[in-house]
């Protein structure tokens, strides 16, 4: 168990030692994203949120601004991928993830990880049941298996008639069901396998699912079924881990 635990802290500074060379190549990219937001409407290009990090630590999450200035000011968290508040330029960079690299910025800082559980609003963790809330014991991650298998959650939630109610009660139990085996299975194969997910979810939604619905199957029993994972069966209401 210690050497398990020497292991993931060396990997933490492993992460962040990838996320500094992997912003020595990809800045010119980066750059011009925000060049490109910044041109669009002369406001900020940046959004910066709070987020519950690890132990329920406060900090500022940095993410390029895909959608209009003051669009968090309803308190609604879930975004469907037809959201009006969601500008042209944030519609060609959202479905690339461009403004989530951002992020790694965060990695270098210390408040998030390349991989773990997605950080939560405050007011998304305010109504954590007690089980979610072993969600925050480990420090946030950009992904783990719950932001893959929800990579195209603005579609799903188009679906319904109201976001907000298909995220609480379709969305929420299984990212929380998927966040919560992530922690219980956490390892550095864990992680790097997940990393390699998400290079091939790029190429390829459907493909990702199918194999990490497979690997997940063979970890245990992640109280989500396999046909939901892997993309058979769409996403239905669940129960809250409690």
């Amino acid at each position: 168990m210690h050497r398990e635990c020497t292991a993931l802290t060396l990997w933490e500074w492993g992460q962040k030692i990838l996320t500094l060379i992997f912003l020595l190549f990809a800045w010119p990219f980066l750059f011009a994203a925000v060049l490109l937001v910044f041109i669009y409407d002369g406001k900020n290009p940046f959004y910066i949120p709070v987020r519950i990090g690890k132990n329920g630590k406060v900090f500022q999450m940095i993410k390029l601004r895909t959608m209009v200035t003051g669009a968090d000011k309803n308190g609604v968290v879930a975004t469907a991928a037809s959201d009006v508040r969601i500008t042209p330029v944030g519609r060609l960079l959202r479905p690339l993830k461009v403004d989530e690299f951002f992020q790694l910025i965060n990695v270098i800082k210390g408040d998030m990880l390349l991989v773990g559980p997605r950080p939560r609003a405050v007011s998304e963790y305010n109504a954590l049941t007690s089980r979610e809330r072993e969600i925050v014991t480990v420090l946030p991650g950009i992904s783990d298996f719950s932001s893959l298998f929800m990579a195209q959650e603005g579609i799903l939630l188009d679906h319904y008639k109201d976001p907000s109610e298909a995220d609480l009660y379709v969305s929420r139990p299984i990212k929380s069901r998927l966040a919560l085996f992530y922690i219980e299975h956490r390892s550095v194969w864990v992680d790097c396998v997940l990393l390699f997910f998400n290079a091939t979810n790029f190429i390829s939604h459907r493909w990702t699912l199918r194999h990490m619905a497979k690997f997940i199957v063979k970890l245990g029993d992640c109280g989500v079924p396999y046909e939901v994972l892997s993309g058979e069966k769409e996403p239905y209401p669940m129960d809250l881990p409690r």
